[in-house]
């Protein structure tokens, strides 16, 4: 709206959004802070100067129609109209939505960062207000209230607020406003009080003022705020931009896309791909999106058909978004209504490293000198079954509701909401159907068989395109589900003829489909029967009688062969590539007519085949890092050395013990628990077994009795991951092991009795490391350099300047050196064991930065694990400690603040990555760090190594 803009109190706040005639559903709620003007410069004199201030610096400096956010919230608590509310607002680059729908946005005036000013009073008092009532008047979760640095690389609405606490709050305003709403309203002084006249002639007038017919929306659709000085260094230009870009869709296409789509990883709400999902946007689904469908549905006197689409688990996330995006406006223009499942498993960022394709020279040397039989040989030497086997718990976690496996999952999530909104409507008015494409196959298995024990009506239909699934698996998740009520009504299999099964490739390295890889190298056993190879149907009398391959003639299941006789109808499929069936023309037809009831002539809106797509399916399905190079070097062509596999055993278990602290009694940090999950993710990625410790349950005596657990039951073969992110302090040395007179610590949750985890009790835990275990940490904390053996400590500068960070340094005080000594002499926790140097050790130590750095945290995580578990989620085959450290350095750039240290005996610098020792005490051997060499060219390499040993053995 333009100036003048109005004030309003809470009670008028809430009548005028009781009153407002909005013609845009609102879908979440967008929280900012204003970063400039702070408390100290909002002239509280004369309020409406400030915000015409930052009318004229959005309209006339970034050229918005209006000012970016519909309300402003002062310092006093008091609520300044802003843009018609009837217009999208200037949010997030990717998240502002549309004249249709979106978000309702609002600023507070104030800087929110560590140490600036507070939110508290009447101010917060009012955002709560502002946020329940918002949400509450469209019936949205609490968990739609969304953070600026959850959609944007930001600290807004600053690093010192915690959106658990605001959800807490606004959780317990929703209960407290839903009974007002149900008490009689109390007159004040009769039915024209003063007050209530006032009251509404504000109201009136602001009705006026927005009421107005919103202008269209002009404004780009990647437009936001920046909040940025020179000294904050937030973002890169361009950054905000990056998820539309790195998908190849624009913000809108994503926008679009938003109801329709649930984004996973390793089985969990995604948090870090270029599109996150949490229970907010499940919610948002099925308690918004779907009963408007169902309305739509009602009025055209059909069915709300609803299918469930899981991809492959080979596809990168980017390409899943693809895919999601190419299918949508087809299954909508059918009159069904998808929900994507896009799954990140992890598998091809490994695997895509042994077999994609590099360079000309390496593709000739496949052609000439690999048959298929090595390539199966080398997938199944290099741990191909495990990495297969990641996969699959991917898909099994997803659906799970199980603490063994991490929790509940995000497609159980959404099996719970499918149970409750088809409770909540008359079941004769929903169909529910399911397709999944090779590996999605086993994801559906999992999710309806999930949905079944939900008791969830039964599925109308499902359809699998080329199953990766196993047999036995299919058969104890699936085929009892199969039938009339059941769980699935009927059951289509679309797959390949054995012949043109034959004649695929995984890239030209491996000369049939991927089921054949499969069924020879990715399992655990030879020849595992594989769902979608017909050899194994037509073996199996189970599946014969299910899938009507013998004179059954009611059988529930039908299996169509490509290619069939004809292109059209419901049973028409022309796939000759495992990677093809998706973007098939007559496959996904006969999917939506078999989906709609139609017969073979009945008219539908065609499917389009992309011909974009018409790719080998493992061609470029890798998001790679950026090539690796020394800052202030020309990278590197320098060939690497082949990587040599020595014989012995493959390894035995592997553990994970993940801890982040951010609740501190003094000083809180905001990023480690966040930090510990995403490391815990990249190591349950890895094949890890983790434990995850946050904030209470990381005291001194369970993180001493934790890593001593797993220190002490290691076996010769086991890796052990062990990763901190908190506090570190330095303290006096009390038995005076150490040169310069100070120990360094952890800081656990309950330091203020004195304890600590100093580097003593560390190394007399690590001195217990059995022989042949591979111990590996990784500190995201201040460092001590290489005084102690153990990588945290000491603290250096003020960081001044630097709004959005916080040091994960907490000084020692009087009281905490008091409190330490007196700990340490009641316990007689007191260490003798003396500090070795750095060739007596026996772990390797990643630390976030050298002895006279801070590590720092930055939007919510620490900045060395950012880099660092992207480098890992990329896949370690071949990279040995020395590679990474240097990689993490190089993507810290030039002038970074801090550099990150690899302390280990010098040995171990070269030697593999998170790999077994063998039992005569050596690691993987492995090359010297070559900077500048493309990680898939030294995934060939090692490709290559591993078959000429086949070759000459």
């Amino acid at each position: 709206m333009p100036a003048p803009f109005k004030q309003l109190a809470r009670d008028q706040f809430a009548e005028l959004l009781r009153k407002f005639d909005f013609k845009r559903k609102i879908n979440a709620v967008h929280m900012h802070h204003t970063w400039r003007p702070n408390h100290s410069q909002y002239d509280r004199n004369d309020g409406h100067r400030t915000i015409l201030g930052m009318f004229v610096h959005h309209t006339r400096v970034n050229k918005w129609q209006d000012i970016a956010q519909h309300v402003t919230i002062a310092p006093d608590g008091t609520i300044w109209l802003g843009r018609n509310w009837n217009l999208p607002p200037v949010s997030a680059s990717g998240h502002n939505g549309n004249s249709q729908i979106g978000p309702f946005m609002f600023e507070i005036i104030g800087d929110f960062d560590q140490n600036c000013d507070r939110l508290e009073g009447e101010q917060l008092a009012t955002v709560l207000d502002v946020i329940a009532r918002v949400q509450m008047r469209f019936g949205l979760a609490p968990e739609t209230l969304k953070f600026h640095n959850e959609m944007s690389v930001k600290s807004c609405p600053g690093t010192a607020i915690d959106r658990a606490t605001i959800l807490s709050e606004v959780r317990k305003l929703h209960q407290d406003l839903a009974q007002s709403a149900q008490a009689p309203r109390a007159m004040r002084g009769g039915p024209f009080d003063q007050q209530d006249l006032e009251i509404n002639d504000v109201v009136e007038a602001a009705l006026d003022s927005l009421g107005r017919d919103a202008p269209p929306a002009t404004d780009p659709a990647d437009a936001e705020p920046n909040y940025d000085s020179p000294d904050r260094g937030t973002t890169a230009p361009g950054a905000s931009r990056a998820i539309a870009r790195d998908s190849g869709l624009t913000a809108q296409m994503l926008s679009a896309l938003r109801p329709h789509l649930v984004n996973l990883n390793l089985g969990q709400f995604s948090k870090n791909g270029k599109w996150k999902t949490d229970r907010g946007d499940v919610d948002a689904i099925f308690d918004q999106h779907l009963e408007q469908a169902l309305q739509r549905a009602e009025q055209r006197g059909e069915l709300l058909r609803i299918v469930f689409f899981a991809h492959g688990g080979l596809v990168k996330e980017s390409a899943g978004l693809e895919i999601a995006h190419k299918h949508l406006a087809w299954w909508k223009d059918n009159g069904i209504y998808p929900i994507f499942f896009v799954w990140e498993t992890g598998f091809f960022e490994t695997v895509g490293q042994l077999l994609a394709r590099s360079q000309q020279g390496t593709r000739n040397f496949v052609s000439d000198h690999i048959t298929d039989p090595l390539i199966e040989a080398a997938a199944r030497k290099l741990k191909g079954p495990t990495l297969w086997g990641g996969m699959k718990l991917s898909a099994e976690r997803a659906s799970a509701d199980n603490a063994s496996l991490s929790g509940q999952g995000g497609a159980h999530y959404v099996a719970s909401k499918l149970k409750a909104f088809c409770d909540k409507h008359d079941a004769a008015k929903i169909e529910l159907h399911a397709a999944g494409h090779s590996a999605g196959s086993i994801f559906h298995a999992h999710f309806l068989a999930a949905a079944r024990a939900l008791e969830v009506p039964s599925f109308k239909t499902a359809h699998l395109l080329a199953p990766a699934i196993r047999v036995d698996l299919f058969k104890k998740l699936m085929a009892g589900l199969v039938g009339p009520g059941k769980g699935v009504d009927h059951l289509t299999i679309y797959t390949m003829l054995k012949d043109h099964e034959r004649d695929d490739t995984c890239t030209v390295i491996y000369r049939k489909s991927l089921l054949y890889l499969v069924y020879h190298a990715l399992e655990p056993e030879e020849e595992t029967p594989i769902l979608g190879l017909e050899q194994c149907l037509r073996a199996d009398p189970q599946l014969q009688s299910l899938f009507g391959l013998d004179s059954n003639t009611s059988a529930a299941g039908e299996v169509i062969f490509s290619i069939t006789p004809i292109d059209k109808g419901k049973s028409a499929s022309t796939s000759t590539t495992h990677g093809g069936f998706d973007d098939d023309a007559p496959t996904m037809n006969s999917i939506a007519r078999r989906i709609l009831g139609k017969a073979d002539a009945d008219v539908i809106t065609e499917y389009k085949r992309d011909a974009a797509r018409a790719f080998d399916m493992w061609e470029n399905q890798v998001d790679w890092p950026a090539r690796v190079h020394q800052p202030g070097t020309a990278p590197s062509t320098r060939a690497a050395a082949p990587i040599v596999v020595s014989p012995g055993r493959d390894g035995g278990r592997k553990r994970a013990l993940c801890i982040g602290i951010n609740q501190y009694a003094a000083a809180p940090l905001a990023g480690c628990v966040a930090d510990a999950e995403e490391w815990a993710r990249t190591f349950t990625q890895l094949g890890f077994d983790t434990r995850l410790m946050r904030d209470g349950e990381a005291t001194h005596a369970d993180m001493v009795s934790s890593l001593s657990e797993l220190i002490d039951s290691g076996s010769p073969g086991d890796v052990i991951a062990f990763q901190f992110a908190g506090h570190g302090t330095r303290l006096p040395d009390l038995d005076g092991d150490d040169e310069d007179g100070t120990d360094e610590a952890m800081v656990p949750y309950d330091y203020a009795g004195g304890r600590f985890l100093i580097d003593d009790d560390v190394r007399a835990i690590f001195s217990r490391i059995p022989d042949g275990v591979n111990v590996t940490c990784f500190f995201d904390c201040c460092h001590s350099g290489t005084n102690t053996r153990f990588g945290i400590g000491a603290a250096f500068g003020d960081g001044a300047g630097v709004r959005d960070r916080r040091r994960r340094f907490l000084p020692a005080t009087d009281d905490m050196k008091k409190a330490h000594e007196q700990y340490r002499a009641q316990s007689a926790a007191k260490r003798t064991l003396q500090a070795g140097g750095r060739e007596s050790m026996r772990n390797i130590a990643f630390s976030a930065c050298l002895s006279d750095q801070v590590a720092w945290e930055s939007d919510g995580h620490g900045d060395f694990t950012v880099r660092a578990t992207r480098l890992l989620q990329a896949g370690i085959e071949g990279i040995t400690n020395q590679q990474l450290n240097e990689r993490i350095v190089s993507a810290f750039g030039a002038d970074a603040r801090q550099r990150p240290l690899l302390d280990c005996a010098s040995a171990a610098s070269g030697l593999g990555l998170l790999q077994p020792l063998m039992l005569r005490g050596s690691l993987l051997a492995a090359p010297a760090a070559t900077p500048g060499i493309d990680m898939r060219a030294d995934a060939i390499r090692s490709l290559q190594a591993v078959i000429q040993q086949l070759q000459s053995s």
